[in-house]
């Protein structure tokens, strides 16, 4: 099968959509061409209306041809910025040469819905997608690894200012290197993210050159994770939460305060009320002294196989093979 994948350069949205044709390829035997399209805001809604006015973006540059010409056979993407791409091509190949493709959207798509014929969406999102050929996820998919983890090895995902929960640099830190002092057999890789501010940086590194034992690391996460032993996330960071808890070793929560009630805050609750995940409890007691004591998982849990279940789920709800 000959796949187009349209990417929109953001690495949550790409990261899921490869984990899940990597899945794919395990069981068929599938081609897969990327098209980069990455626009703005303007441009997207340019699109969109365009779309809805004419039924369709027909391009000007023979791209439809190019596609017809590789036999493509499904399109696939994850983000508002390429779904009206998706259906500008199947709708032009369709019209021009009276042939129909796949189209598949990674997510949910805001517009055009049933101009899908398949939306694989996150089970948080259900209420969107009444009436419409979807289906479910839960959190968001992330590549699963089951090998062995190093208990000398400990990783710290940070996420960064966000509109989810308040970003507090100095309670943070203060999480960290209790973590830190009480696992000091363990090295632990440090991974900022692009969100994180340059002042969680900069005591990142003051306290990392207190100990040899703290490693301040900009690559080789998806490594790391999957042969951490303990992982210390912060909870804006739901596709990282994810990909954690898709591998062996213990996924723990920091202490965050939700800026408001939303799906992501919803998301988190029922991972930690569930005891999939651990915590960070963080009790301020009296100025300049603090209570913080880590809750641990449920020590009998499974890894997440979602993107296992999606993939199997497509191949039989769209007659792959």
């Amino acid at each position: 099968m000959n796949i187009l994948w349209i990417k929109d350069g953001k690495l949550g949205h790409e990261k899921q959509v490869k984990v899940l044709l990597d899945e794919l390829s395990k069981t068929i035997e599938i081609k897969v061409y990327e098209e980069e399209y990455v626009i703005g805001p303007l441009q997207r809604y340019s699109e969109i209306l365009t779309y809805a006015m004419n039924g369709g973006v027909y391009d000007q540059d023979l791209t439809n041809l190019k596609y017809h010409k590789k036999n493509i056979q499904l399109i696939i993407g994850a983000g508002s910025n390429v779904y009206p791409r998706i259906l500008s091509i199947k709708d032009g190949i369709r019209s021009q040469y009276i042939k129909d493709i796949l189209a598949v959207s990674i997510l949910v798509p805001n517009y055009f819905k049933t101009h899908f014929d398949l939306i694989c969406a996150p089970k948080h999102d259900r209420h969107k997608l009444s009436g419409h050929e979807a289906v479910y996820f839960e959190g968001s998919l992330a590549k699963v690894s089951t090998g062995a983890v190093d208990e000398n090895v400990g990783l710290i995902a940070i996420g960064g200012k966000n509109k989810h929960y308040l970003f507090n640099v100095n309670k943070i830190m203060e999480q960290i290197e209790f973590v830190t002092s009480i696992y000091p057999n363990k090295t632990w890789h440090i991974f900022p993210s692009r969100r994180t501010p340059h002042k969680m940086i900069q005591a990142i590194e003051k306290l990392a050159q207190s100990s040899k034992k703290i490693i301040i690391s900009e690559s080789g996460f998806d490594e790391m994770l999957s042969k951490a032993s303990i992982k210390i996330i912060t909870q804006d960071s739901m596709n990282m939460v994810y990909e954690s808890l898709s591998t062996k070793g213990s996924t723990i929560l920091f202490n965050m305060k939700y800026l408001r009630k939303n799906k992501v805050i919803k998301q988190m609750n029922e991972l930690l009320h569930n005891k999939q995940v651990g915590y960070i409890e963080y009790n301020e007691m009296v100025k300049g002294l603090n209570k913080i004591k880590i809750h641990m998982q449920n020590p009998h849990h499974e890894v997440f196989a979602e993107v296992e279940k999606l993939a199997y789920k497509i191949k039989n709800k769209l007659n792959l093979s």
